[in-house]
């Protein structure tokens, strides 16, 4: 039986890998053999989850065309093309429509929905002509729910629905699989910023208007553990899918 590890010799770029569910999304896919790439915004943490996972590190702000050219250049002349990317990196800000800021509104779509379109575009030719790829968008449960405070957010993740099903369609005949994965309630620096602290999360987990039936608060790695299932060789006949992974809060 071969006990060769399931994505062994494949490269892995994973944006906003520096923290939260990026950061798991970069160490499971080492666990399975990847090398990876940690792309943030945040220089010093991408070293610090680089030098964990014995991978690499590159600086890059996402939102910013320029700032993805110059990592995509980087990471393809020290590490190589990816066999799989996944776009997880991604801003919320909470603003009611009326009092929402043209920058706030456009910095959202920047991070969220360009960055994502930015990398797929740098990477899709050479997976389609290679004949083999993974891309795993990570967009939310907010993406299909209506909520206070989070149009831009929403709309972004949304957004990144209908890009990742026209994708998906364009390189399916290339081998290249196209995937989305939608968060619910997770416990992440992010979450903990608009709500608190973990307890919090815990008891909305439970009792509110996103509560899940499991009563479970979910885990950053809950979400790479549903990544790297997309992005397993086995895995090569879902493409255009939306994954959702929370905990029974949304039945689409």
């Amino acid at each position: 039986m071969s006990t060769e590890l399931p994505l062994s010799g494949q490269v892995a770029w994973v944006t906003g890998a520096a923290s939260g569910i990026g950061r798991a999304i970069a160490r499971e896919l080492a666990a399975q053999g990847a090398r990876v790439a940690v792309i943030d915004v945040n220089a010093e943490a991408a070293s610090a989850v680089a030098a964990e996972i014995r991978g690499v590190a590159v600086s890059c702000d996402v939102g910013d065309e320029a700032s993805v050219g110059r990592a995509v250049r980087e990471l393809e002349a020290r590490l190589n093309a990816p066999d799989i990317l996944v776009n997880a990196a991604g801003i919320s800000l909470a603003e009611p429509v009326a009092a929402h800021t043209t920058a706030n509104w456009q910095r959202v779509l920047n991070v969220n929905l360009s960055g994502p379109f930015y990398l797929i575009r740098a990477v899709l030719a050479g997976m389609m002509a290679r004949g083999h790829g993974r891309i795993v968008n990570i967009t939310s449960a907010s993406a299909v729910r209506v909520g206070t405070g989070v149009a831009a957010y929403g709309s972004s993740k949304a957004g990144l629905i209908a890009l990742t099903k026209s994708v998906a369609n364009e390189a399916a005949s290339h081998g290249v699989t196209v995937n989305a994965v939608a968060p619910g309630l997770v416990d992440t620096e992010m979450m903990r910023k608009v709500f608190g602290t973990t307890e919090a999360l815990e008891a909305m987990a439970k009792n509110s208007a996103i509560a899940n039936p499991i009563g479970r608060l979910l885990q950053p790695g809950d979400i790479a553990h549903a990544v790297a299932f997309l992005c397993h060789p086995r895995s090569w006949g879902i493409t255009g899918q939306v994954l959702h992974v929370n905990a029974g809060a949304i039945m689409p």
